[in-house]
């Protein structure tokens, strides 16, 4: 019994672009080493790429793996003539079973009810070279092409779509503040997978998100963000940090951001203390209650910009100044936070 011919075509296709990316990068990790799946993935976008960079890119053999994956954005941006998609149908037929190809191609529901897309459908040229079966030849593309659609969640669907993203992330949320965060994002599973992330983050992973945590931290569209003035300050973008604070300072009060600030320093001193102890990434994840690869990446990559003994001074800081606070007036907190974050 020999296994099934893997997919050398995969046509991904929807609105949910966010899905769509998930996906590839389950593609990605299925590679194996992160260094080695690098080496061996090469992205293009079908508005500038030549076709030579398409061929060369599919025609590649794979480095110390089975596989390459060639990964193509807009890749209908230029085949507007039937010359374009003839040579493309030909690139096609001769893919190399050592090669995926992965089409991303934003797409949009066809109007009526039947359920239908835009681009991708039973006429698409794309979709009729997919299901292509020829007898005489033998020839099956069914078993070379995976066609896959990615649907935004209707508003009724998206409280259950933020339940499950948030499990998956290792946190909960409650009902709702499922409903609640479903109200502010609509359908945009992008922005609200990045507001889950804060929320679970704010809430340190060690209970459920609540419904004040989302009226707390899920600002309107355009207000300023607590998490991105914290994650500012941990790259050392005083500037910018500064600029958020100020926004957030006419809609929050002094202590709630500064508990911020506390927060992600001290995860910033433990992760600088993980990285010179050279401690694996999964055991750090355990050992600080890190739920998600997301947030540890992030870390990492704040905690390089400063040695431990740097952070320590900072979170020395951040103590001293705790102690002015709780004895000083609101708008003298406020001061004190722009001269703490200006310092930086």
């Amino acid at each position: 019994m020999t296994d099934a011919p893997r997919p050398v075509l995969f046509i991904l296709h929807g609105d949910d672009t966010h899905a769509m990316r998930a996906y590839v990068q389950a593609l990605v990790d299925k590679m194996g080493d992160p260094a080695m799946a690098d080496l061996n993935t090469t992205r293009l976008d079908g508005r500038q790429a030549t076709d030579e960079a398409l061929r060369s890119a599919v025609g590649a053999l794979p480095f110390l793996t089975d596989r390459r994956l060639v990964i193509v954005e807009h890749p209908l941006a230029r085949m507007t003539s039937e010359t374009a998609r003839a040579a493309f149908r030909k690139l096609l037929d001769g893919l190399p079973p050592t090669t995926a190809l992965v089409l991303l191609i934003d797409d949009e529901p066809a109007p009526g009810r039947d359920g239908g897309w835009r681009t991708i459908n039973e006429k698409h040229w794309l979709t009729r070279w997919a299901t292509h079966k020829d007898e005489k030849t033998g020839i099956d593309n069914t078993k070379r092409s995976h066609i896959q659609t990615f649907r935004l969640p209707g508003p009724a669907e998206m409280p259950g779509w933020i339940t499950a993203r948030a499990k998956k992330l290792g946190g909960q949320i409650t009902p709702e503040a499922a409903r609640a965060l479903a109200a502010e994002m609509g359908s945009d599973t992008e922005q609200a997978s990045r507001e889950i992330e804060k929320l679970l983050t704010y809430v340190d992973y060690r209970r459920p998100v609540e419904e004040e945590d989302v009226a707390l931290l899920t600002a309107p569209s355009g207000a300023a963000s607590i998490f991105e003035m914290v994650d500012a300050m941990g790259m050392g973008d005083a500037p910018r940090a500064l600029r958020v604070l100020h926004q957030l300072l006419e809609e929050s009060e002094p202590i709630a951001i500064f508990a911020m600030m506390v927060r992600q320093f001290r995860l910033l001193l433990v992760t600088r203390e993980a990285l010179d102890e050279g401690l694996p990434p999964g055991d750090t994840l355990t050992r600080f209650e890190v739920k998600s690869s997301y947030q540890w990446n992030k870390l990492t990559q704040q905690a390089r910009r400063y040695t431990a003994a740097q952070l320590a001074h900072i979170y020395h800081q951040l103590l001293d100044l705790d102690e002015q606070m709780k004895s000083s007036a609101s708008a003298d907190n406020a001061i004190a936070l722009e001269t703490f974050v200006a310092g930086l």
